[in-house]
């Protein structure tokens, strides 16, 4: 590992060879507790809770030069190169796509702090695509975290643009947190832990949104009372009508796919000197849940069979009509239950290095992948309709469930979603040390 640059040094190439614009209004004493909630530092000017100042890069080789990791720390012996790569180079397929396409991303990230030689077909595209680009920069004298309020370092984009933060002492409270969710790298001249808990720096992936719920099927409309019958005196003038069937319950809607985990990017953190009890933790995105299926929207009712006669105003149903009674309709089927959505899968860890000069920090450190989206529930299917009624003419003056209509069938239930994978851990390094 080579010599640990001190903020002096850095501020002087900073200012020599970028002529950085805006630190005139960075406090140089900062302290998290002093706002509300959260500190954000962003390159996002919407959400940045302290403006950022900025220094443009012209290519991704002198951004390699300034903040990445040199090729020659890789190789038989050394650091073994861990970051996802995209898919070979192909210009024609890689013409019209935006800087932020998942393969300029992935080339991105494995060009500055990894061996640039593998991807070395994207650099060419990648400088015209992604650069010149303006780096997010906070600096000052001291930097303070406290506990209720950790500072959050990310891009506006979630596509991995560097912020970079410079200062000459960030002291970190008991439980106070650094969370990163971009490429992000933090230099010092020291880092103290202040308090007998951890003091944490965690990079982390983003966690993907759950998938939305189906829609419910619309329950089947029932069917219409038959119109009874009419006699007279002597005889059946006018035959009852059957009740109609009832129509089916729509099926309902498939719940949607829940989204992925963003694979956390690379923090690094350099320090002439650190003290204190230091927890570094990487940590994917969890996948999104599935979203649950919709459940199938009943059938309709048959409707009721007209009655045997109508006669002096009163309805008749027993065995002295003359009219036989109207049937029952049919009961609908209920629509089936939509397929519940699948989980996301999670994204992987991501790198962090912490490397430091003197000093005899406490380090303990953790790398895990996010959590896996869970499956959504799978709709239920919709109930079927009731038969229609229907009296008949018989001794026992009882329903004659022979003239009923038939009920319908419930619709089949859908398919619970299927989990989402896991991502893989992401790699610790500490003073060039793989932990």
């Amino acid at each position: 590992m080579g010599k640990i640059r001190t903020v002096a040094e850095t501020l002087a190439i900073l200012h020599q060879d970028y002529h950085p614009c805006g630190l005139e209004r960075q406090p140089k004493q900062l302290k998290t507790s002093d706002f509300d909630g959260p500190v954000i530092f962003s390159n996002d000017l919407e959400t940045a809770t302290v403006p950022p100042a900025f220094f443009t890069v012209q290519t991704i080789q002198e951004l390699k030069a300034f903040g990445g990791v040199p090729d020659s720390r890789y190789g038989p012996g050394k650091m073994e190169s861990y970051h996802p790569l995209p898919e070979p180079f192909s210009a024609e397929r890689l013409a019209n796509v935006s800087g932020n396409h998942i393969d300029l991303r992935k080339a991105f990230s494995a060009y500055i702090y990894g061996d640039s030689t593998l991807v070395k077909d994207y650099e060419e595209m990648l400088n015209v695509k992604r650069f010149p680009m303006k780096v997010a920069l906070y600096s000052g004298e001291e930097l303070t975290i406290t506990a209720d309020n950790p500072l959050i370092i990310e891009d506006k984009e979630y596509c991995g643009e560097p912020v970079v933060l410079v200062y000459n002492q960030i002291t970190i409270e008991s439980e106070g947190k650094v969370i990163c969710y971009t490429n992000g790298r933090v230099e010092a001249n020291v880092i103290q832990g202040v308090g007998l808990g951890p003091q944490h720096f965690v990079n982390k992936g983003r966690d993907g949104a759950n998938g939305i719920a189906g829609t419910g099927g619309v329950n089947g409309v029932s069917g219409v009372r038959g119109q009874s019958g009419y006699e007279n005196k002597n005889r059946c003038i006018t035959q009852p009508t059957s009740g109609t069937d009832g129509t089916l319950g729509s099926p309902g809607m498939n719940g949607s796919d829940g989204e992925l985990g963003q694979e956390a990017e690379k923090l690094t953190v350099t320090c002439a000197e650190a003290r204190g009890v230091i927890y570094l933790q990487s940590e994917g995105g969890d996948g999104g849940d599935g979203g649950y299926g919709g459940d199938g929207g009943y059938g309709g009712d048959g409707g009721d069979g007209g009655y045997g006669s109508i006669y002096s105003d009163s309805r008749r149903i027993a065995t002295s009509t003359l009219c036989n009674s109207g049937y029952g309709g049919n009961g609908a089927d209920g629509g089936y239950g939509g397929n519940g959505g699948n989980g996301g899968n999670s994204g992987g860890g991501g790198g962090i290095e912490f490397n430091y000069s003197a000093g005899y920090p406490q380090i303990s450190y953790s790398s895990e992948p996010g959590s896996a989206g869970a499956g959504g529930r799978e709709g239920r299917g919709g109930k079927g309709g009731d038969g229609g009624v229907s009296w008949c003419n018989v001794a026992d003056k009882t329903k004659n469930l022979s003239c009923c209509g038939k009920p319908g069938i419930k619709g089949i239930d859908g398919k619970l979603g299927e989990p989402g994978e896991p991502g893989k851990k992401g790699q610790i390094y500490i003073n060039g040390k793989l932990r």
